[in-house]
């Protein structure tokens, strides 16, 4: 019997590898209630074994797959993240370009506005705010360009300050918020007059001189007036953000917030040249014409004294009759005659 199998137990085992998978088969197919005796016991041998070849052969393809799958994965996710790092600088550009392009924009627009004034654009290469010191913003145009010192410089939404320095290629801003700027302004709904001066501070200046009796409200709009020699009239300055109204003195003072950040400055315009009279044209142009004045009446002439009349003339000696002699012209009008008087 030994021998018989080990004769033909390559047969034997081919049959069993047929049969039980078979036997496996057909007893999972019967519902639990048909099942045999049989059939259970070849579902509780074969059961451990089958999950066991299952959970072996489910790793393996798991395994494999996750190899195959994440062997290029490290270098997808490296260039993904190139790309992705890539894309977010080019949006910050973008950003910032459109950014630049706005501001531009309205420079470009605040120089049209006024065809008459002459305007240098520059951008801010250097920045100086010390609260103790000068406040300075440095551009990259300079004489060349036709800069030159006390210019006015502007942005699109108001005045920055005035040029303080000069070399060949750059210029030196002061900047409105330095305690030595002080800007001549006008009150733009009550039209009162007043300076504002710098305090050290970016975001805050301070109004001077203005009277009491002035019509000043807490946020009237600042705009230069134009009498400083230095700015033309109708720039803004800034906002009155806290009125101060003593019972002594003669001024009134208040607290000013400028109307340009002065920390977010990147592109300026330096005003090389503007006429202040074509300034002043739009307010003589609203302004009533004075009425004609009327001729003054001539005051009555006193009438002359009357002169006392000459004595007569004693009658001149007659003449010759001669047919040839010429006649004697008349005395002209208003002459006096001459009269020859005899001894």
């Amino acid at each position: 019997m030994v021998g018989l199998l080990k004769r033909h137990r390559e047969i034997i085992l081919v049959v069993l590898l047929l049969v039980l998978p078979l036997g496996v088969y057909f007893a999972h197919a019967k519902h639990p209630s048909e099942r045999t005796r049989l059939d259970r016991v070849i579902l509780a041998v074969t059961g451990p074994i089958e999950k066991a070849i299952g959970w072996t052969v489910t790793g393996a393809l798991q395994a494999w797959n996750g190899y195959v799958g994440l062997r290029g994965a490290h270098a997808r996710a490296v260039a993904l993240q190139h790309e992705v790092t890539a894309l977010k600088l080019d949006q910050l550009e973008l950003v910032r370009t459109r950014d630049e392009n706005e501001r531009l924009r309205r420079l470009l627009g605040f120089a049209r506005a006024e065809p008459e004034r002459r305007v240098v654009g520059g951008r801010v290469i250097g920045v100086r705010l010390d609260p103790k010191g000068l406040q300075l913003l440095t551009l990259d145009r300079g004489a060349r360009d036709g800069v030159a010192r006390m210019m006015p410089v502007v942005v699109a939404h108001g005045v920055v300050g005035r040029v303080h320095a000069v070399t060949d290629t750059t210029a030196d801003v002061l900047l409105l918020s330095d305690r030595n700027s002080s800007i001549a302004v006008r009150v733009d709904r009550s039209r009162a007059r007043a300076n504002v001066r710098g305090t050290g501070a970016p975001d805050a200046c301070r109004l001077e001189y203005a009277l009491r009796s002035d019509d000043i409200q807490d946020g009237d709009a600042l705009v230069t007036s134009g009498t400083d020699g230095v700015f033309p009239r109708g720039l803004p300055v800034g906002r009155i953000t806290s009125l101060k109204r003593s019972g002594q003195g003669l001024y009134q003072r208040a607290d000013v917030a400028p109307a340009v950040d002065i920390t977010k400055v990147e592109e300026a315009l330096v005003i090389t040249s503007f006429d202040a009279h074509l300034d002043e044209a739009p307010l003589a142009a609203a302004a009533p014409a004075p009425a004609p004045a009327s001729a003054p009446t001539p005051a009555p002439r006193r009438p002359a004294a009357a002169k006392p009349a000459p004595p007569p003339a004693a009658p001149a000696p007659a003449a010759p009759e001669e047919d040839d002699a010429p006649a004697e012209a008349p005395p002209a009008p208003g002459a006096t005659a001459a009269v020859e008087v005899s001894p």
